[in-house]
């Protein structure tokens, strides 16, 4: 009896201490809300307002989302891209139509895949590649999804650091949030 007793407290004595320790917090999203559509977006990230933007960021840029890595000059980041279409598109068509205009526009483009998936309820393409800003950059992980909704188009691109799967893992929870307001 004794023994069943100890073997019952070990493995209370394992859970306890599985369930508190070892890791850090996740990290918190936060529903950032913007006129058509919203995106979760981590707590600690800063948001850009429109008349902030530097004047790299493109004019059809309706959201950007800032994250300084501490002891370096890297600054993670998510922007959302809004563009007229001149036809109603599916989100999957509007996804495969700029991927491959995409492709051809960014330095070093290198695919990672290309998949077929829903996001909330809309089907679209989870796209991940890995590209240079200029070709003296190092290569960076990119992941975007896309939708289409009233002859709009949406890009939303996350950018983090190639071997960092933690910053990888963020960029797969934003992007995969994006949903269009209900009204």
């Amino acid at each position: 009896m004794s023994k069943l007793r100890f073997i019952i407290l070990s493995l209370c004595l394992t859970l306890l201490v599985s369930a508190c320790g070892g890791s850090a917090d996740p990290l918190q999203y936060l529903q950032q809300s913007f006129q058509t559509f919203s995106v979760d977006v981590p707590a600690t990230w800063q948001k850009v307002p429109q008349e902030n933007f530097a004047n790299t960021v493109p004019e059809e840029t309706v959201g950007l989302f800032l994250n300084k890595v501490a002891g370096d000059d890297f600054i993670q980041n998510v922007n959302i891209v809004k563009e007229s279409l001149n036809t109603d598109a599916t989100s999957l068509e509007y996804a495969k139509a700029n991927m491959l205009l995409g492709s051809k526009a960014i330095v070093d483009y290198r695919p990672i895949s290309s998949l077929e998936t829903d996001v909330n309820g809309l089907k679209t393409v989870y796209h991940l590649f890995r590209a240079r800003n200029a070709s003296t950059d190092p290569l960076r992980y990119y992941a975007q999804t896309y939708f289409a909704n009233n002859r709009l188009g949406y890009t939303v691109t996350c950018i983090a650091k190639d071997e960092d799967q933690i910053q990888q893992q963020t960029c797969e929870t934003v992007v995969k949030s994006f949903r269009f307001q209900t009204q």
